[in-house]
């Protein structure tokens, strides 16, 4: 089951809402405190709006170029990246 996601380092890409089967991840618009020109800059984040959904299929962590989902550790037969 999915744990969490580092929105620190996230880039808001939003491969793992791409990614997910079960729709667990949402990826939801976020106002950030950089201003450009004055203007606020807007940005996605990941949300995990179904956790309870999760199949544990390690899309979400496989995919993510910035390697910050966390599947559930207890999970040891981890799938290997192609």
């Amino acid at each position: 089951m999915i744990e969490a996601i580092d929105l620190d380092k996230c880039t808001g890409c939003g491969i793992c809402d791409d990614v997910c089967p079960a729709d667990v991840i949402y990826m939801e618009p976020v106002e950030t405190p950089d201003v450009v020109d004055g203007m606020h800059r807007a940005k996605s984040l990941p949300v995990i709006k179904y956790q309870q959904h999760c199949v544990t299929c390690f899309n979400c962590e496989l995919f993510c170029p910035e390697g910050i989902v966390d599947v559930h550790p207890s999970v040891k037969n981890r799938p290997r990246p192609w």
